[in-house]
């Protein structure tokens, strides 16, 4: 695991950690066996704890117990909201039916309220006192019983036993319908409701009804009555509830309103996803950093905009949010989403504050996310919750800290949300100005009684619509629609139109002519105008000037689109399209600083590039498609080539493919390049020269060959810094010998394996143990010089002199055998072993090697051979003592 994965797994795992607390706790309050997750979280844990233990280092863990412990953890969590999820819905279930009882006790006291309040509508044409008492009345009927619904106070056995039987709370109760019921859903309902409303029941039906009732009502109930009712209806309420305790009620109702007002997806953050290039409000900081709107594959399939701060830089840029309201002392939530390119360091966010009033750009400093390295191959996701300090304004600021590489590094950011709590909600664009949005829509489209006629007639007596059927328009100037055009069935225009322009879709008359005859349309269907006669099918005239021309067949010798170029460097007179003679096409454009030229002849496509600014040198280009393949060149003409007939005169480069030949490339800056897949910010791949050689593009390390990069031949590192090398995968032969995968080297045709020096001889061997058959040393007179008998009691003497012992190497184990063996001293200045020097090896720098087996071996056989001297010679002696002691022996006997 990297260092950087080891210290994101430390924030995430906190993280964790902190859920499973909270959720171990909330269990036990309810009752749900956490058995089974606390032995998974322990697990995961302990695993986590040996892997964290050093988080500036890199090291390997296990990939497939890491993903066994995870996965059983989240398994159990599962279990554990699952188990929270049926608790929930069952207490639901109980509250639901109390509920229903406690509303069928309390209807009746709704119902009265809810008469006082249709009588009160239906005095509106009587006498507006009345409509302001009964409106007062009746809200505050409603109001109360509604309360008194909450409370406990009507006097019914089951309100009493959801308010004290039940042991569900308010807040339990609420939580459990909000789960049912979302705000987007409910604002979904309110929608459709009022729509159809609207549609049953229009301005003027309702104006109808409204009147048409309160004749009805007015003469069942006369005003004196009503104001009975009314008095005996409000005593009866407030009999029920009292002054203190309804005021009490409102305010509780309204501070929980507040709260779930508050909780109800709000963003602090504006201008937080989606941006639009005339709409946004953020702005870039720091030095060599850019801040703009792009769209991305990784975002909605780039169906959306999202904000992008890029920098070449090493050092941060900012982007920076307007200014929001946020409270002191309070904890939120902070969201965003984003991805990053590979090279760039890291990403961090600030809320930066200052207190009401203050002119400081900010107070208070808080970095809510810390050099975060967001993902380059998708979309990523971070939250953070943090508790704000003395500050009651503040603004967002999104760091890119800096290119790695030097190149451009990018940054995009969108759906950034800061919302008050613990807890990060679904983001929901543009969720709070759309509601209050909505909320203006909504009272737009309410006119009351006093504004009606101000609204509808705007601009008075220019338009009129009488009950007759008559629209009468009175303007200096009537227009129509055009996006809806409005369509006259059939008019009769009164006078002749003088010194007019009339504009139709289509004019109906018997001859159609202009007032000098310029132009005539006949009833018979043909047309004369000046210098041209259209009769039978047959047009007659020299020339024809026109943007369309409809026809099955157009004979002609040449065809010209558009005018003659003004430009000076069209000195040829081309027209922007020339069809000639002879069927070629061209099309032609001049500016100051190019011609362009492309045709269609002889069977071949031709482009044509020719630079208009020069000095003996215009930059030019000719590319060619026929039938034999593609044809591109490059390099310059040595006069400014106006008429396109000038060829290239000095070739720098060219690209031919055809079937024939393959692709053949030639010049300094020709080259085949491969940029990567679409999951590549940057470019990565390879380049092939004019050579054929292979160099990296952009961050590519290695070039292989294989069937896969799972299945690789062989791979060979092309990085600049050295540290990829080159990789077999396969067995391996070079002439007559063979290295395969398996540690074994091979001489094909059974010769022996020589390992030579360049200059000449044999080169040394370093190995450790040697396994051999047979050993043989080259000892030929035929390649040795200064040849001398040796003096075998002198190399006997230098052989008896060395300290032999007994070892183990620092690298054995308790398994390894006992070693024997002279020891070369490398450690001690003062020698503490003896070994003559001429027994030791050194290398070509004069370093101690080791021992000299070969010396030392030679020496031991003259060893051997001084020993077998003294053995001869002892031999002797002995001869000439069991003689003499045979002799005694005789004589003893005799």
């Amino acid at each position: 695991m990297s260092v950087i994965e080891k210290q994101n797994n430390i924030g995430q795992f906190a993280g964790l950690t902190s859920q499973y607390n909270v959720i171990i706790q909330s269990a036990k309050d309810d009752g749900i066996d956490t058995t089974a997750l606390t032995t998974a979280y322990n697990n995961l844990n302990k695993f986590m704890a040996d892997v964290l233990s050093d988080p500036n280092h890199a090291s390997d863990i296990d990939r497939v117990a890491y993903k066994k412990y995870q996965d059983a953890y989240n398994e159990e969590l599962a279990n554990i909201q699952s188990a929270f999820q049926n608790d929930a819905n069952n207490r639901f279930a109980s509250a639901a039916s109390a509920t229903s009882q406690a509303a069928s006790t309390a209807s009746q006291a709704f119902s009265q309220a809810q008469s006082v309040y249709d009588y009160a509508n239906s005095e509106i044409a009587v006498t507006s006192t009345a409509i302001d008492k009964a409106q007062s009345a009746a809200d505050s009927a409603s109001s109360q019983a509604i309360k008194a619904i909450d409370t406990g106070n009507v006097t019914s056995q089951a309100v009493t036993d959801l308010k004290d039987g039940s042991t569900m709370t308010i807040a339990q109760l609420q939580n459990g319908l909000e789960s049912k019921v979302a705000n987007s859903e409910y604002a979904s309902y309110k929608y459709q409701t009022s729509s159809q409303i609207g549609e049953m029941v229009t301005n003027g039906a309702f104006s109808a009804y409204q009147k048409t009732t309160a004749d009805l009502i007015s003469s069942k109930v006369a005003t004196s009555a009503f104001s009975a009712y009314q008095a005996t209806t409000a005593k009866a309420i407030e009999s029920k509830v009292e002054s203190s305790d309804f005021t009490t009620y409102k305010e509780q109702t309204a501070d929980m309103f507040v709260s779930k007002v508050d909780a109800n997806n709000v963003n602090l953050i504006p201008y937080s996803a989606m941006p639009e290039a005339d709409t946004s409000q953020w702005y870039e900081d720091g030095t060599g950093g850019t801040l703009s709107i792009t769209t991305h594959a990784f975002y909605h399939n780039g169906a959306d905009s999202l904000y992008e701060l890029s920098t070449a830089g090493s050092t941060e840029v900012y982007a920076k949010s307007p200014r929001f309201k946020i409270k002191a002392n309070t904890t939120y939530t902070f969201q965003l989403k984003g991805f990053a390119s590979n090279n760039v360091s890291s990403m961090d966010v600030f809320v930066l504050g200052r207190t009401n009033g203050n002119t400081s750009d900010y107070t208070v400093v808080q970095r809510i996310i810390t050099a975060a390295v967001l993902s380059y191959s998708t979309l990523d996701y971070r939250t953070v919750t943090f508790t704000t300090g003395a500050i009651d304004e503040a603004y967002l600021r999104i760091d890119n800290n800096g290119s790695t590489d030097g190149k451009n590094s990018i940054l995009d950011f969108t759906e950034l949300k800061l919302e008050p709590g613990d807890t990060a909600t679904e983001y929901i664009y543009s969720g709070q100005d759309s509601m209050i949005s909505q909320l203006s829509n909504d009272i737009n489209l309410r006119v009351t009684k006093g504004d009606l006629i101000s609204q509808i007639n705007v601009q008075a007596r220019n338009i009129l619509i009488s009950s007759g059927g008559q629209l009468t328009l009175s303007a200096d100037t009537v227009r129509f629609d055009t996006d809806k055009p409005v369509i006259i069935p059939s008019a009769n225009i009164g006078s002749v139109l003088v010194n007019k322009t009339l504009t139709a879709a289509d004019i109906t008359a018997n001859t159609f002519s202009t007032n000098n005859k310029t132009f005539t349309v006949y009833k018979d269907g043909a047309i004369t105008a000046k210098n041209m006669t259209l009769t039978g099918g047959t047009l007659t005239s020299p020339t024809i000037n026109a943007s369309t021309i409809n026809g099955s067949t157009i004979n002609g010798t040449t065809f010209h689109g558009g005018d003659i170029s003004s430009n000076s460097n069209n000195t040829a007179n081309y027209y922007p399209m020339t069809i000639t003679p002879d069927g070629a096409y061209k099309s032609t454009y001049f500016d100051s600083m190019v011609g362009l030229q492309s045709s269609v002849e002889s069977g071949a496509i031709a482009y044509k590039y020719r630079s208009m600014i020069g000095n003996g040198q215009y930059l030019a280009y000719d590319s060619v498609i026929n039938g034999q393949g593609l044809d591109l060149q490059s390099g310059y003409t040595s006069a400014k080539d106006t008429t396109f007939s000038n060829p290239v005169s000095t070739t720098t480069g060219y690209v031919i493919v055809n079937a024939n030949d393959g692709i053949t490339l030639h010049g300094d800056d020709q080259q085949i390049t491969f940029n990567g897949t679409s999951a590549d910010v940057t470019p990565k791949g390879v380049i092939i020269t004019p050579y054929g050689n292979i160099n990296p593009n952009g961050t590519q390390n290695i070039w292989y060959v294989g069937n896969n990069m799972n299945m690789k031949t062989a791979s060979f590192g092309m990085d600049g810094s050295g540290t990829y090398g080159i990789q077999f995968n396969r067995s391996l032969d070079i002439g007559n010998f063979n290295i395969n995968t398996y540690h074994t080297f091979t001489s094909t045709d059974g010769a022996p394996i020589h390992f030579a020096k360049g200059p000449g001889g044999a080169a040394d061997i370093y190995a450790g143990t040697v396994h051999y058959d047979s050993l043989v040393k080259s000892s030929l007179l035929s390649v040795k010089k200064d040849v001398q008998k040796a003096d075998t009691a002198y190399w006997a003497q230098l052989v008896n002199s060395i300290d032999l012992a007994t070892y183990q190497y620092k690298s054995d184990d308790n398994t390894s055998h006992i070693r024997l063996s002279s020891i070369v001293d490398d450690v001690n200045d003062t020698k503490q072993w003896r070994l003559p020097d001429i027994f030791i090896n050194r290398d070509e720098n004069g370093k101690l090697n080791g021992v000299d087996d070969s010396v030392l071996l030679n020496a031991t056989l003259a060893t051997v051979q001084e020993q077998q001297k003294e053995i001869d010679q002892l031999n002797g002696h002995n001869m000439e003592l069991e003689a003499r002691l045979n002799k005694l022996e005789a004589r003893l006997n005799g």
